[in-house]
């Protein structure tokens, strides 16, 4: 009778073992995934959870385009004293104290810009400043749409921190310049 308990465990040792491991790998590649998890960004393996996180940890906060990288990497040299930036006709630009821009743009920042070429130059997400027939002086905001009508290109803008675009489709000849760098 013992030899046949013997024999048993024996024959049972290596699966149960095989099991008892894998088991283990599991709990150890889930403990792993747990502490590399970053809540900021959940992983794709759980769509539905990873929407309600965005829409509960980011409720009232629109989707904003990035601006299009305009500048080469080639184009910016970084010593201990200077940075420069190779770019032809770079302006420098002040902003008034609107909030339509925040928290990107605020009275206090220092920006560079260019004059574009229109409208290839132009993407969605990046930042002009233009004139309009709808307000006073220069408004700088966001392009959020590019499309073509029957008058030519035209672009739909908003100020990133405004509940609504502005008015108006804005043309080529009223953009004044492209913002390729903010400096806090």
């Amino acid at each position: 009778m013992n030899l046949f308990f013997e024999a048993l465990g024996e024959a049972i040792k290596k699966p149960i073992s095989m099991f008892l491991l894998g088991v283990l790998i599991t709990i150890t590649f889930n403990a792993i995934t747990d502490v590399n998890a970053n809540p900021e960004f959940p992983s794709q393996e759980n769509a539905y959870s990873s929407q309600i996180y965005r829409e509960t940890a980011y409720e009232g906060i629109r989707d904003i385009p990035s601006p299009q990288n305009h500048i080469e990497q080639e184009q910016i040299r970084v010593f201990q004293d200077r940075v420069i930036i190779n770019i032809e006709n770079i302006k420098w630009a002040a902003f008034e104290d609107t909030k339509s821009m925040l928290p990107y743009i605020n009275k206090d920042s220092h920006a560079l810009q260019i004059e574009p070429k229109c409208p290839e130059e132009i993407s969605i997400g990046d930042i002009v400043s233009y004139k309009s027939e709808y307000a006073d002086g220069i408004i700088i905001h966001r392009v959020v749409h590019k499309d073509i009508d029957e008058q030519g290109p035209y672009f739909i803008l908003r100020g990133d921190n405004n509940p609504s675009n502005d008015p108006g489709k804005i043309r080529c000849d009223q953009i004044q310049r492209r913002l390729v760098a903010i400096i806090y």
